[in-house]
């Protein structure tokens, strides 16, 4: 299964989010679709626009890693919850299996339900297994789907890997940067002045409210975060955005610390969310980037967050 490209499309139920400032503007920041297309989002604010047809990642990206921690119930309805193309085939009192279908890795398709991965094998959609297909759960892979099979941690909130530094005078703390912190390459395809949260977008309309903007059409572009001093150890890494019904269909591409995961922004809820990226040993300077410039889709950003882990 080599040579699969990566998208990874992730889920975060605890989401809260500075209220929205009018000031700015009182028009809508709804933007047109391609020739003939009709936006689906019932709310007219910044739908995204559906995605051009190179909306398919050009990038090869590395799994997920770090090891999630565990809660001590099983539910195996949140991990479907959290994303379609995760299947759940088999429960048990104490375990989940079944596939991801997205590239996703199993620490990220065990973590939506609070529990580590302790199996993964080959797998293909339709809940089919390869169990002769051995497979590391921290293994760094191109496949498109795996079977996973997710347990409860004897260790709640440590990880596989104890090399991650730890300084007890100086421990890990929330860490929080809203959009306005960030960098932005090629700015005048970005709208940052009119919501709360900055998107790509490529209408003119959009103007009234931000003067900087001044698309050429792509919706191309990055948005860079930079922490310094972030002290050694665990940290649960959440991207914050809108999610509309025609957000980017490839996902946003946030890139952590080198770690490449697409996160799926493209609902009708209307939310600004706060979705998991993963988990991972963090310390001194980091970078999170919203790369933007794979595609034409619309891609948004509401800050990113780091948490410990407990």
């Amino acid at each position: 299964m080599p040579n699969r490209s990566l998208v990874i499309v992730l889920f975060c139920a605890a989401c809260s989010a500075p209220l929205h400032d009018d000031s700015k503007t009182s028009a809508d920041d709804t933007q047109a679709e391609p020739s003939g297309e009709t936006p689906a989002d019932t709310d007219p604010s910044d739908t995204g626009g559906d995605s051009d047809t190179d909306d398919t990642p050009s990038d090869t990206d590395p799994a997920d890693s770090g090891a999630p921690s565990s809660t001590p119930t099983i539910d195996c309805d949140l991990i479907a919850a959290a994303n379609p193309a995760w299947e759940v085939c088999e429960e048990t009192t104490t375990s989940c299996a079944g596939v991801f279908n997205d590239g996703a890795g199993c620490s990220a398709y065990c973590a939506a339900a609070g529990m580590v991965c302790t199996a993964r094998y080959g797998g293909e959609s339709g809940c089919i297994q390869e169990a002769d297909y051995v497979i590391d759960c921290l293994a760094n892979n191109d496949h498109n789907s795996d079977w996973c099979v997710c347990g409860i941690s004897d260790e709640p909130g440590t990880t596989d890997d104890p090399s991650c530094p730890n300084d007890p005078t100086d421990p890990p703390r929330l860490l929080e940067q809203g959009h306005r912190a960030a960098t932005y390459d090629r700015r005048n395809n970005w709208v940052l002045d009119c919501y709360d949260y900055a998107y790509t977008a490529q209408d003119a309309e959009h103007r009234e409210c931000d003067d900087i903007y001044d698309p050429d059409g792509s919706r191309r572009g990055t948005a860079t975060y930079v922490f310094e001093d972030v002290p050694p150890g665990w940290y649960r890494a959440y991207m914050g955005g809108r999610h509309t019904e025609n957000r980017n269909a490839a996902g946003a591409r946030f890139i952590v610390d080198g770690h490449v995961v697409h996160i799926n922004q493209r609902d009708d809820s209307g939310d600004r969310a706060w979705d998991f990226h993963g988990e991972y040993c963090l310390e001194g300077r980091v970078e999170v980037i919203l790369d933007s410039s794979v595609n034409s889709g619309s891609d948004s950003t509401m800050g990113v967050r780091f948490e410990p882990v407990p």
